[in-house]
Order: structure tokens, then sequence, then C-alpha cells
């Protein structure tokens, strides 16, 4: 058991050590942000039940933090990249909230887990429009 925790950790960190963090944005990485921010425009939009596949979430219309984006994505540019930097910018303004509880995947995980509340989760979609927006200028 330990051997596996300590495998996970390294597989984790190793991910996000490999992450190119300099990121360069355009405005579809602003539009994409803002939308997810609109789509999960009360609690009641909100899922805390992820588990990366997201067309039952837009047929219920109640979304996990990754579907919010899943379907900004698509709404915006036509299609998801996984990596995109709009992408990214969450995820790595997620970390500075983090606190033990991401094992696996950032957004799932940390969207899931019980301490995550609507309204910590909606700072971090503020902070990263702002983050996008202050590299845009």
């Amino acid at each position: 058991m330990l051997m596996l925790a300590l495998l996970t950790y390294l597989s984790v960190g190793a991910q996000v050590t490999q992450e190119n963090r300099n990121l360069v944005f355009d405005r579809s990485d602003l539009r994409i942000i803002e939308r997810a921010d609109s789509i999960l425009s009360d609690p009641s939009k909100w899922s805390k039940q992820d588990d990366r596949e997201c067309s039952d979430d837009i047929e219920k219309a109640k979304y996990s933090l990754y579907c919010a984006l899943y379907k900004a994505s698509i709404d915006i540019s036509g299609e998801y990249v996984h990596r995109k930097a709009a992408m990214q910018v969450v995820r790595f303004t997620l970390e500075k909230y983090e606190a033990g509880r991401v094992k696996e995947h950032r957004l799932m995980d940390w969207n899931n887990h019980p301490d995550t509340s609507f309204d910590e989760m909606k700072k971090v979609l503020k902070e990263s429009i702002e983050e996008v927006r202050s590299k845009l200028r």
C-alpha cells in the first residue's frame, strides 16, 4: 500500500513538473474561462460528482468545473483541447487551494473533494480570468 501511494505521488509530481507553465494566451482563452464562469452561475448548476464524462453534465445542465470548461471550450472554439492555456491556467490557479485534495486529476479531484466549496471554485475561475486578462494587456 505504501509503495502504491509513493508511485502515485511520484507520477502526479512528475506530471506537474513536466507541464509548460509559460502559458501564451489568446482572446479565446479568456472567453472560455468567462463562459465556464457563466455556466457555473450559481450552486444549483455545480456538480460535485465529476467523472470526467461530460455528456451527462451537459444533458442535466449541472456541471463539474472540468465539464464547465469542456462545454465552454466547445461553445467558444468548437473543440476541446485538454492542455489549452485556458484549461492550464485554471489547473495552476487551483493548486494554490489544493491543500492535499488532489491525488490524480487536479480538476476532478479538487472539484469532488468535500472541502471544496462553490465560492472557492468561483474564486479560482475569477483569479484565472484576471491572470489571462493581465497577460493579454
